[in-house]
């Protein structure tokens, strides 16, 4: 529905009319016919999907969309049909409505969650400017967030939530600067700055009833990062202020740092930007229920096969007879039913209604029960809970948790995903000098070299506030401790004409001087870094009375006379009207300077101001004790470098609309700088500048900071030709490379004096591209180029990005498990390449592949080559020397080991490989290869590249990221996985599944998704066994019973047993049977190898349960036909025992099944064959029957009392479970699979436990002082004593061990578990 009105919008109108209710008449509600603003939407939700009315005819319209619902509607009402009927109308009703019963109280107890949501929300109250009916005025009255309407004026204080979409018109903050926090929106704790409407005067100062302009604004969409409108004003309307998204409050975010705001609603309800980005979780058909679906059809045709042969057998036994009138046992109603071919006609639909659950009746509705279960406990597991940000597992979408167990590919983010996204300054290279932050103990650097270069820094750093860790520089300390304003001047160098030299020596250490102390002022103000020194109040309560002491009434008594002539005023006026005095009557907190606290001493020691460590949230924030400064960011890097500019002097101090002011250390002061533009930062451009106006000089100063690529590219052609500076850029490129060898992320620094003239001219495009309607974004990213250009080359940096904690490891153990592992990440190839190492993506004995071309006619090359000397090296491995090898050139590898190979491709060459021409190429390469890595790759690219791979090598794919930029390829992929991080929750809000941690990765696949595929393969095939057996012993029934169509149980418990007596247990063992433990699958990987190889669960499994049942239904049905064939027993005692029978043996064979015991699952078996036969006894002797004419009263009673019943019953049991008994014998002894071998080794590792507590059992009792542990030789003896097995189990701490300066020793990666048990006693 959402694509139709879309499409229908395309020809309405493009934006909406807001007008302020307030210009109304009071009594003309804003939903009431003639208010302009009618038609929008209140701000009350509803996100539940039935009422009272509509929950029945509702509930039951959806399920009935499901075939397996409709086809089960229709046997009953088959049912109904006299001729036809089976069994009593009223019984064939009991599963159908049992399944649908659950299905409804399933979804009304969500649907009753959703409410109380809405309820709690709706309820939550703000103040609203509107007429207040107690005292005829106007002014703010608290009311209730449903009541709240497009065009109302809203006062909100610090950490309110936002009610609604809001335009920010007013603000305390005399910037006109809102902060807020959208964590509610997309996750990110840090605080965004927004500005108040800029271009309408108000006169004096802002009051809501002054503001009666209307605004045209975007009609409502899901964009969040994209608003545009315009404000009409003026006399005659015809002024046009722009609006862009900085003038948007959106609905769920909280107000931070400021007293107040107060803005106009223009969406409310569901057409905020919030509620059109709210989605349930997502649905998905898993690679499972597809098996699943496609025997179901396997069941459809053997129930048209068994009713068509049943249909012909009932019209050949009836044509056997010669005079139809000594027909036995079927009175027919008339004469034309004992015509055999309309007989066969009609009881092939009575054998519909008896076959009917051939088709599982209850597996769609078991299955999603079983789910629930399994994702409930996923949910709750403590190992995937994560303390530090208090945030669990979530399960966003149900049904595809067994896909979890069959995952052949995973595609990874590295940022926030593989590291932790917490950045550390660590080093800086300065117009051509490396300025290295070096640890605190360095094994290449002697104590006194350490001493006299680290000693000033080691003592800030442990002084510090700003950053606790690093160590200072001496020289770019001493010149930081310089700077000025004077310093900061921009100065001409004189080159030589000659020799195109630098002339002066003095002068080039003049300049170095000065790009040093620009690099740090950009490092402290090219960033929207907010900085707060004081707690923020409201004089307003949420009545929307203003509060005041009795000095500030007399004074604002005062000065209201003096403004209106009279100073008797009745009623306390809003906010707005005293907004000047309440800024008049706090005190400004000025924050103290740096240089209060800096003291000098032996003419270069200094001691930090900031004497308290600092921590850095998770939000970007730091605080000092001293200073009381807390630093608020947009990203972890902008956080980095305004910690390190600050920790060197030259601190931010405060940031306000237009200005920005910074501790200079050589002024001893703060100072201003003029903030005439920021250009964000964009995923095309890369850079993110800002403008700023020199204090001193008026100099207009452009300052740039991004991707190296990016900035090196829009240099001064003086970087091209002069040899001087041509070298500056070839040392700081040399660096950059040693930084990304490190595994640090890089930044470069530029800085461009702009003329005026440029300048202005510039200003006028900009202006006119952020007032534009259409394309805004667009048109600002082309202006913005425009004047990025010509830069003068300040440096770069390099922050150090840290693996998480248990990266290697997890990746490590997820390539032991068989699956392919890429990384997609947009960093340079250097730092993924050292990322990649670092995190045992790569391997040291793995051959290295670079493909870096620079046209489609280079990358075909590039891979023909690769793929042909890939095929030579099967037959004969090539020299190290062929292509970079990643371990040592003295690594030895085996002659018949297989070699293996990585790959790195970067963004240019990936998009050629992702061409149709040459993605097959490109796709058999990276199937030869063990591990892949994609470098600069753009967020469609990553979604591309998991496309490529599920559509032609049919895997499974899951993908796993933190960011928006990971959005395309989460939501391509089979399973995704969003990492709820420092990048918000745009990928959580995309995936299937939210952790915290990627090493929560390893037990989520290797443990839950092996344990939940493990259990719905057997749980599947189990509920086909179940449904089958029963049916196959009515079938048996018919050949005696002349193909009527009659039955020999009692039809209540033929239609209970599926829904009552045999359905708890396999549920109950599809959400709590393990087979292994999930220790021994951590330790042992490849057993997730059975998952993605289809062994538990394939086309074989459906007719085994067949042939099973098949099996288990003759002998049940003609050892009980042996045992009262020509007995005086009724036929009602045959079906008893039959029942009695069939039960036992589900009930068994499922416990058969089940690898672990825990009371739940002994309490529901023994309970659910109580059931029964508690309930047969009871029918028996007080019911009726619906089986007219005939009842079964007291046969319950009469057959427990014959002792060949239970004797029948006990040897139906036990040889219809022999077989399934013996096969499982042999398959443990003769053919184990892995599972089998590794739950073996279990009870082996129990046995040598016991063993030695035994040993230090007697060794206590004996007086013997037990050992504290076993010596390694000692528990290697047992180990290979107890009938080797342990011998052949992948042991974490026995896989390949390599020496960096001697021979390697190599093992098969694929570990499989095999050998070893051939001697092995159950």
């Amino acid at each position: 529905m959402g694509n139709f009105f879309d499409k229908t919008n395309k020809s309405g109108p493009k934006s909406r009319t807001v007008t302020p209710n307030h210009t109304q008449p009071p009594d003309l509600a804003p939903n009431a016919k003639g208010h302009p603003n009618r038609t929008f939407k209140s701000n009350r939700i509803r996100t539940t999907k039935y009422s009272i009315i509509t929950f029945i005819p509702k509930n039951l319209f959806e399920q009935f969309h499901r075939f397996a619902n409709l086809y089960f509607i229709f046997v009953v009402c088959l049912n109904w049909v006299p001729q036809v009927a089976a069994f009593g109308k009223e019984i064939a009703m009991i599963p159908v409505i049992f399944v649908l019963l659950v299905t409804a109280i399933k979804d009304a107890y969500e649907d009753f969650r959703r409410y109380k949501s809405d309820k709690c929300i709706n309820h939550k109250t703000c103040r609203v400017y509107k007429h207040h009916s107690s005292d005829g005025d106007e002014r703010y009255v608290k009311t209730e967030w449903k009541d709240i309407y497009a065009g109302d004026i809203v006062h909100l204080s610090c950490d309110e939530i936002i009610p609604a979409d809001i335009l920010l018109l007013h603000s305390s903050d005399r910037a006109g600067l809102c902060h807020v926090e959208t964590s509610n929106l997309d996750g990110e704790t840090n605080l965004k700055q927004r500005q108040v409407v800029e271009g309408i005067d108000y006169q004096d100062k802002f009051k809501p009833e002054k503001f009666c302009y209307e605004v045209e604004c975007d009609l409502p969409n899901a964009e969040i990062y994209k608003f545009t409108g315009y404000i009409k004003h003026g006399p005659d309307r015809k002024k046009k202020v722009p609006l862009n998204k900085d003038n948007l409050l959106l609905r769920g975010c909280t107000i931070r740092n400021t007293d107040f705001i107060e803005g106009m609603v223009v969406y409310g309800g569901h057409e905020t930007k919030a509620m059109l980005n709210n989605r349930s979780p997502r649905y998905k058909r898993s690679k499972l229920e597809r098996r699943i679906n496609r025997d179901v059809i396997y069941c459809v045709v053997l129930l048209l096969l068994m009713c068509f042969l049943s249909a012909i057998m009932s019209a050949v036994w009836l044509g056997a007879f010669e005079d139809s009138t000594i027909v036995p046992f079927i009175p027919f109603e008339s004469e034309e039913w004992y015509n055999p071919y309309f007989q066969g006609f009609v009881v092939f639909f009575t054998y519909i209604i008896l076959f009917q659950t051939v088709i599982p009746l209850a597996l769609y509705v078991s299955i999603e029960l079983v789910k629930l279960g399994q994702v409930f406990f996923i949910n709750y597991d403590l190992d995937l809970y994560y303390e530090k940000s208090d945030k669990r597992m979530e399960c966003r979408a149900l049904n595809i948790t067994e896909d979890l167990g069959q995952i052949e590919y995973i595609f990874s983010d590295k940022t926030g995903t593989l590291t932790e996204n917490e950045m550390e300054f660590k080093s800086c290279t300065i117009w051509g000098t490396d300025y290295p932050h070096a640890p605190e103990f360095d094994e290449n650097i002697d104590d006194s070299e350490t001493d006299s270069r680290y000693s000033i820094g080691t003592n800030i750093s442990k002084s510090s506030s700003t950053m606790e860790n690093l160590k200072i520089e001496p020289g770019l300390f001493r010149e930081v401790m310089t700077m000025s304003l004077r310093s900061l001047t921009n100065v001409e160098v004189t080159v030589d004409s000659s020799g195109g030299r630098l002339t002066n020596y003095n002068e080039m250490e003049y300049q170095k001087s000065q790009k040093i102390q620009d690099f740090f002022l950009l490092m402290a103000i090219c960033n929207t870094v907010v900085v707060t020194t004081h707690a923020h109040e409201d004089l307003m309560d949420e009545s929307g009375i203003v509060h005041l002491s009795p000095e500030e009434e007399k004074r604002l008594s005062k000065l209201n006379g003096k403004r209106n002539g009279n100073g008797n005023n009745p009623h306390l006026p809003p906010i707005s009207t005293i907004s000047s005095t309440v800024d008049s009557l706090k005190k400004p907190i000025h924050p103290p300077k740096l240089t209060d606290s800096w003291s000098f001493a032996n003419g270069g020691g200094r001691e930090s101001p900031l004497r308290t460590p600092s921590e850095g949230s998770i939000a970007g924030s730091v605080y000092s004790d001293m200073a009381k400064i807390r630093f608020e960011a947009e990203s972890p890097d902008e956080l980095a470098l305004v910690r390190a500019a600050a920790t060197y002097g030259c601190c931010l101090k405060k940031r306000s609309h237009g200005k920005v002011t910074v501790h200079l250390p050589g002024e001893g002061a703060e100072v201003e700088f003029d903030l005439l533009h920021i250009l964000s930062f964009d995923s095309t451009r890369k850079r993110m500048s800002v403008i700023v106006k020199h204090p001193m000089t008026k100099e207009i100063i452009l300052l740039t900071k991004g991707a190296d690529s990016q900035v090196l590219s829009v240099l001064d052609k003086k970087y091209k030709e002069n040899e001087e500076y041509k070298k500056i850029v070839e040392d700081t490129e040399d660096h950059l490379y040693n930084y990304a060898l490190q595994g640090l992320r890089t930044l470069c620094m530029a800085k461009r004096i702009l003329h005026k003239k440029e300048y202005k001219r510039w200003k006028k495009k900009f202006i006119e591209a952020e007032a534009a309607m259409q394309d805004r974004e667009e048109k600002i990213m082309e202006v913005a180029c425009d004047i990025e250009k010509d830069f003068e080359l300040l440096g770069a940096t390099g922050i150090e990005d840290k693996l998480q904690d248990g990266v290697p490891e997890t990746i490590k153990k997820l390539r032991e498990a068989g699956i392919n592992v890429w990384v997609l990440t947009g960093d340079k190839q250097e730092t993924a390449i050292e990322i990649a190492h670092s995190s045992q993506l790569f391997d040291e004995d793995q051959l290295m592949i670079k493909l870096n071309a620079n046209d489609r006619e280079e990358t075909e090359a590039f891979l023909d080559h690769e793929l042909g000397e890939i095929e030579k090296d099967k037959k004969k491995p090539r020299p190290s020397s062929a292509r970079r090898r990643m371990g040592s050139t003295k690594s030895l590898r085996s002659v018949n080991q297989k070699m293996e190979y990585a790959l790195v491709v970067d963004g240019k060459t990936l998009a050629f490989c992702l061409e149709k021409s040459l993605e097959k190429k490109f796709l058999r390469l990276t199937q030869m290869c063990k591990s892949v890595v994609c470098c600069r790759a753009t967020p469609i690219q990553k979604g591309l590249v998991v496309k490529l791979i599920m559509d032609n090598l049919k895997k499974l794919s899951l993908a796993i990221g933190d960011g928006a930029n990971d959005v395309s390829m989460i939501q391509t992929a089979d399973v995704g996985v969003g990492i709820s991080g420092q990048e918000g929750m745009q990928a959580v809000m995309a995936s299937d599944f939210a952790i915290s941690r990627f090493c929560f990765l390893q037990k989520l696949l290797l443990v839950h998704g092996h344990w939940c595929y493990t259990r719905l393969s057997r749980f599947s095939a189990f509920m086909f066994y179940k449904s089958l057996v029963t049916v196959f012993c009515i079938f048996w029934y018919q050949i005696y019973a002349g193909w009527s169509g009659a039955v020999q149980f009692d039809s209540i418990h033929l239609m209970f047993q599926h829904v009552l007596y045999t359905s708890l247990p396999p549920i109950i063992n599809g959400i709590l049977d393990r087979d292994l433990s999930a220790e021994t699958l951590l330790q042992f990987p490849t057993i997730y190898r059975m998952g993605p190889e289809d062994q538990m669960y394939t086309r074989k499994s459906f007719f085994v349960a067949a042939f099973d049942s098949l099996y288990q239904s003759a002998i049940l049905f003609y050892l009980n036909y042996l045992v009262y064939t020509d007995s005086v027993a009724g036929v009602w005692e045959f079906g008893t025992t039959t029942t009695v029978g069939l039960i036992l043996i589900i009930l068994f064979h499922n416990a058969v099944e089940t690898f672990s015991w825990i009371w739940p699952q002994w309490l529901i078996t023994i309970l659910s064959f109580l059931v029964y036969w508690l309930f047969a006894i009871v029918i028996n002797a007080i019911w009726f029957s619906f089986d007219h004419p005939s009842n079964p009263y007291w046969v319950m009673q009469n057959t427990m009392t014959q002792p060949i019943h239970f004797i029948t019953v006990v040897l139906t049991l036990l040889t219809c479970l022999l077989p399934r008994f013996v096969v499982r014998v042999l398959h443990r002894t003769i053919n184990p699979d892995e599972i089998v071998r590794a739950q073996l080794w279990e009870k082996e590792q129990e046995m040598i436990h016991l063993k030695e507590m035994e040993e230090r059992s007697r060794n206590e009792k004996d007086g013997n002082v037990p050992s504290c542990s076993s010596s390694p030789d000692t528990i290697d003896k047992d180990n290979n004593d107890v009938n080797g097995i342990t011998n052949n189990i992948p042991d974490t701490n026995h896989v390949t061990t390599r020496q960096r300066n001697g021979d390697v020793t190599f093992r098969n990666g694929k570990s499989h578990i095999n050998s070893g048990y051939e001697h092995t006693e159950m």
